[in-house]
């Protein structure tokens, strides 16, 4: 028994495999060119399972792509062995030489490598690759533009997405100025292609401040590549590398990775004089305006509108101010949101911002529209300047005294009105005449027979419903009556273009002066108007909402009457 148990057990050691545990690490090459990628492989000698080693070191001095995973299985002479190998693609981050740390798999740790980053001297001792960055000022004020220009230059065929900057957190505003731009030069008898890309750069904070890291990753087209493969052009004759890359293969394509180093920059502080008022630095300031027509003409409790333009060179439109307007007895200034935008020019970004003004004089007479003045801090001359829209000298028609609402005009009827005091009144005990009283007997019963055919009349009606036109006129009508009851303006000036747009179905009406156009009403264009200063001024006192819905309601009678009497038939042509 004890003969059957060690010769069992025998045969099942030597037949199961065995394996030797080894970890170990290689490159493909070193020295690698500065800016190009390599392979470390890690391979292991056995069975992982789910296992993975720890990349986590290499982070500090490499820049990691992709990791690819293989295994091997071999069977020599009856003994069956096992290989998994991790393949991981990287660049280095430093020049000169970087350390591949001891990476640990389980209870094993492969070697260190010191891999050397070589400045590839490429053909006449020019370099494949180069990548370098300057910036205009080495001491830009506080939210003041900086110029930072990437250069890079090659002598090969590349390509790839745009450079992206590191996370530069709340300390930097950046935008990309303008494409990147392409030229030749010629360096040691060798034709080098140099491309630029410029940002303008806006630091948020002033002292010591490092602008981010620029990384550029992408591809090079590798000669050498596309001679040894054979069936390179067959490929290519049908198809493109990026349609190939899509697949994982990269035909002829090596991978590049180019970095321009942080850079330190001394942001200055908000010098002092600028006393206290909003920090705006900039090379350029402008401000214009645009009233709604040429020569605006100005009436006591009417709207005009006025479009104020503010532009600065050199400035990120979240740095424009917010424009002041000076209080004007007798004038109400409405200004709206503002719209702000910016653009990329050769000199930077400009930023501007536009603002529309609703001006509504409260009486008639001589008045003045302020002047808007906007400080600004000139970065040229280094002194403070005022961006000025001069005031302008208007003429208002209408009523030197301050215009009254119609409320108030019933107050003052109602306060003026002459008081009778029922003491005053004598009754008349005369008795009144026979006839007299049989005529108004007579009457009332005449009254009384209208009435009751009147009321026979309305339920027989009731039972005759409207066709689908007549009840589709009639609904706008409806929801004007019901809003001019409430007195909600916005409801009002809502109800009254669906309205328009119900008698003129044709029509583009977008607002209150596209209903006074169509209709040509010299009474609806006026009410109109006091109805949208009301909305802007926020005083229902001041709009008559009675005058407006008589007004309504009279062409809604005309445009009714006129339907009615076209003809049913259309006329015969003889």
């Amino acid at each position: 028994m004890l003969k059957f148990a060690v010769w069992f057990f025998g045969i099942l050691f030597f037949s199961c495999p065995v394996y030797a545990e080894n970890f170990i690490a290689k490159v493909n090459r070193n020295p690698v060119p500065l800016g190009e990628t390599f392979v470390l492989t890690l391979q292991y000698d056995g069975n992982p399972g789910q296992a993975e080693p720890d990349l986590s070191p290499l982070n500090k001095d490499f820049t990691v792509y992709s990791v690819g995973r293989e295994q091997q299985h071999s069977n020599i002479n009856g003994k069956t062995s096992r290989i998994y190998r991790w393949n991981v693609v990287m660049s280095p981050k430093v020049s000169g030489s970087a350390h591949i740390p001891s990476i640990s798999f389980r209870n094993l740790s492969s070697r260190p490598i010191t891999v050397k980053v070589a400045s590839d001297a490429g053909t006449g001792n020019v370099p494949r690759f180069s990548i370098g960055r300057e910036v205009n000022t080495q001491k830009p004020l506080v939210q003041e533009q900086m110029i930072y220009t990437l250069v890079l230059k090659t002598t090969e065929e590349i390509q790839g997405s745009l450079p992206q900057f590191a996370d530069g957190g709340n300390d930097w505003i950046v935008k990309q100025l303008d494409e990147p731009t392409v030229a030749s030069e010629i360096e040691n008898g060798l034709e080098v292609r140099k491309i630029e890309i410029r940002y303008a750069m806006f630091p948020q904070k002033s002292g010591k401040l490092s602008v981010p890291e620029l990384r550029f990753n992408g591809y090079y087209i590798d000669k050498s590549k596309r001679r040894s493969d054979p069936f390179g052009s067959a490929f290519n004759a049908f198809m493109d590398d990026s349609f190939i890359s899509g697949f994982g293969a990269t035909p002829g394509l090596s991978r590049i990775n180019l970095a321009a180093q942080p850079l330190e920059v001394d942001v200055q502080p908000i010098p002092a004089v600028n006393n206290g008022y909003w920090w705006l630095p900039s090379s350029q300031v402008e401000i214009s305006s645009d009233w709604e027509k040429s020569v605006p003409s100005f009436k006591a409790g009417e709207a005009v509108n006025r479009k104020i333009t503010l532009t600065a060179a050199g400035v990120a439109d979240s740095q424009l101010p917010k424009l002041a307007f000076k209080e004007v007895d007798g004038l109400k200034q409405y200004p709206e949101k503002p719209e702000v935008s910016s653009i990329a020019t050769e000199d930077g970004i400009v930023s501007s911002m536009v603002v529309n003004v609703v001006y509504i004089p409260e009486r008639g007479g001589a008045m003045t529209v302020p002047e808007v003045v906007v400080p600004w801090y000139n970065v040229k001359t280094q002194q403070m300047e005022k961006a000025v829209l001069p005031a302008v000298q208007i003429q208002v028609e209408g009523s030197t005294s301050a215009a009254v609402s119609p409320v108030e005009k019933k107050q003052n009827i109602a306060e003026n009105a002459t008081v009778v005091d029922n003491a005053d009144i004598v009754p008349i005990d005369k008795p009144l005449p026979l006839k007299v009283i049989a005529a108004f007997v007579t009457l009332a019963f005449a009254a009384g027979l209208g009435i009751g055919w009147l009321v026979l009349r309305s339920r027989c009606m009731a039972n005759i419903q409207p066709t689908s036109e007549t009840a589709q006129e009639e609904l706008p009508q409806k929801n004007i009556k019901s809003a001019f009851r409430s007195g909600d303006l916005k409801d009002i000036r809502n109800q009254i273009l669906i309205w328009a747009r119900n008698i003129y179905p044709d029509a583009v009406i977008l607002n209150l002066d596209d209903v006074s156009e169509l209709f040509g009403s010299s009474q609806l264009s006026s009410a109109l108007k006091q109805l949208g200063s009301a909305l802007y001024s926020g005083k229902k006192d001041a709009f008559d909402s009675h005058r407006l819905e008589e007004i309504i309601l009279s062409l809604s009678a005309a445009k009714k009457s006129s339907k009615e009497d076209a003809p049913l038939l259309p006329k015969l042509y003889k």
